[in-house]
């Protein structure tokens, strides 16, 4: 009688400790959802400029590191200049003498052209020296020219950041020789960043310019970054057979940490499906596996595991172990035990 005694007090005190918790409960349902594609991609700067030369000459100076933060206008690379200064200094001398010639040219022409206007010169005397003038001005106006694309190589012997940003590559280093066309080193803008990505041709007729799609970049911790598909490429590639697309962060978009170079996704509706989305929060992680909390009969906690398929904004899919219909707890982050008696609102 004792123990009896004893063991009815003990469950009284049990389940008066057990007190109903108050949650949310949802009722599963499958709908009409938009189906989603990830597509691998990474992250890039929308204003990025590879600088290059149109001169062939030795690098004699790099004064910049990867990362480095440049402004406008500051010396990125420097390539050997002597010859074109020497082309330039011997070219000058040239069009100082042109240029005395065609000053002496000019004024026999006025001369002649006066005489010949008062018939005191023959018509052969002014066609030579009409000749002569012409050729003396394409002369001088050959070496002007000259000169000009001289200039022109030199100002490309020092490259110059285009604006502010920082050194996202470096393709050369002192004593390296540069050559046309070759890339030196590249810029970019990280105040404005860009997704760039691939699509099979099997899903680019679902893809248009405008639609809003979802960035995840695992190496920053950012998740689900809303963004506007800015570009839709009408070419393919003809041994990939893949499709360029281009995606601009929205402003409201929380960027920290993230860097032109990183690993990303895009997440994209592209067609229609049956399917059964449920919040985030709702799901419990028990090491590897995943569950919710249901309720039973006597809306007690019930923990299920379920199997989860694509996340899609503050939702994911739920593929099995959940059927429309029954009820869940719609966030799990509370404290729930199993068998806990639930009260619901």
């Amino acid at each position: 009688m004792a123990t009896l005694t004893i063991s009815c007090t003990s469950e009284g005190k049990e389940s008066e400790s057990q007190e109903a918790i108050l949650v949310e409960v949802l009722t599963a349902s499958t709908s009409m959802s938009a189906g989603v594609q990830q597509f691998p991609g990474r992250v890039a700067s929308d204003n990025e400029a590879n600088l290059s030369t149109i001169v062939m000459g030795t690098v004699t100076s790099v004064p910049v590191k990867v990362g480095k933060q440049v402004n406008k206008g500051e010396v990125l690379v420097r390539i050997k200049d002597d010859q074109i200064l020497a082309q330039k200094s011997q070219l000058e001398a040239n069009m100082v003498q042109a240029k005395a010639n065609l000053e002496n040219t000019e004024k026999n022409y006025n001369r002649i052209k006066n005489l010949y206007a008062e018939e005191s010169a023959t018509s052969k005397e002014m066609d030579d020296i009409s000749t002569m003038y012409e050729i003396a001005k394409a002369n001088m106006e050959a070496l002007e020219a000259r000169l000009h694309e001289l200039n022109e190589m030199l100002a490309y012997t020092t490259i110059r950041a285009p604006f502010d940003g920082i050194v996202a590559r470096k393709f050369v280093s002192e004593g390296d020789m540069a050559a046309p066309g070759h890339p030196l080193v590249a810029v970019a803008d990280p105040s404005s960043m860009k997704i760039t990505a691939n699509v099979p041709e099997q899903w680019i007729e679902d893809i248009k310019e405008g639609e809003k799609v979802w960035v995840n970049v695992e190496s920053a911790s950012l998740e689900s970054l809303p963004a506007t598909l800015t570009a839709v490429s009408e070419a393919g590639d003809p041994m990939s057979r893949q499709f360029a697309i281009e995606a601009k962060l929205d402003e409201s978009a929380g960027t920290e940490g993230l860097k032109t170079g990183m690993f990303a996704q895009i997440a994209i509706q592209v067609d229609g499906s049956n399917a059964l989305f449920i919040p985030k929060k709702a799901l419990v992680e028990r090491g590897q596996l995943t569950g919710i909390y249901t309720l039973n009969d006597e809306d007690k906690a019930m923990l299920r595991w379920v199997r989860t398929g694509e996340s899609y904004a503050d939702s994911v899919e739920v593929i099995s172990g959940l059927k429309d219909g029954e009820q869940f707890v719609a966030d799990a982050t509370t404290s729930i035990r199993q068998g806990q008696q639930l009260q619901t609102q």
